[in-house]
């Protein structure tokens, strides 16, 4: 918690890619390795950076295996906006294990679940005093042979690489600033979903820049 009363209000909302999941072990990066703990520093006390990141998030639909309960991201953000406002800036980065074989979307179902939570943000963040702005990412690409390990992911990584190109559309319209970390950040050749511990620093040395360019036109 920081507690100068005048820092601006970071929510990094997001799945194990800003949990910080370690490619292919059953942990995560420390806090000074994390892209949310490096933007903190980069921020200085001036910022507030608030992590929620859960393994397994998807944009809005259940994960229906037996205590996996939690991993709607719609469901859970709206209490997390409440708890949280105010907010002076939203990063949204959602997506990746939407493209699970089971649930059978398209990257164009899975831009427009974004819509939804950006509406979210806007709906319970928004106040007479304050707009939040909302920065909404396109996660980095799923690698082609993550199938190989992880057959539910089937199809996944064709996918996620249009999901970039309709995240860009669905921001633009919503007036959400984009980013595509794709263009910068990677996915491990461990197991090709999470990021590796460089592309956690390029992420943070981008957003902090983007953060406050984007504060600094409120």
């Amino acid at each position: 918690m920081n507690t100068n009363p005048d820092a601006k209000r970071i929510l990094c909302f997001g799945d194990s890619n800003t949990y910080g999941a370690i490619p292919a072990e059953d942990s995560r990066y420390p806090a000074n390795v994390r892209w949310t703990g490096i933007l903190q520093d980069q921020l200085g006390d001036d910022y507030e950076v608030i992590e929620e990141g859960l393994r397994g998030r998807t944009t809005n639909v259940d994960d229906l295996a037996p205590g996996y309960e939690d991993k709607n991201g719609a469901d859970y953000l709206f209490p997390c906006v409440r708890s949280q406002v105010p907010l002076d800036v939203v990063i949204i980065m959602l997506g990746t294990n939407d493209f699970k074989k089971a649930y059978g979307r398209t990257a164009k179902v899975v831009a427009e679940a974004n819509r939804g939570l950006v509406k979210t943000v806007r709906k319970y963040a928004d106040t007479d005093k304050k707009k939040v702005q909302i920065i909404l990412m396109s996660p980095s690409y799923i690698l082609d042979f993550v199938t190989i390990a992880k057959p539910h992911f089937a199809g996944s990584p064709e996918k996620s690489r249009q999901l970039a190109t309709e995240l860009g559309m669905i921001a633009k319209e919503e007036h959400c600033v984009f980013i595509d970390i794709s263009k910068f950040a990677f996915s491990s050749e461990k197991d090709g979903l999470h990021l590796t511990k460089e592309s956690h620093r390029l992420l943070a040395e981008k957003l902090a820049n983007k953060i406050k360019e984007v504060v600094s036109e409120k």
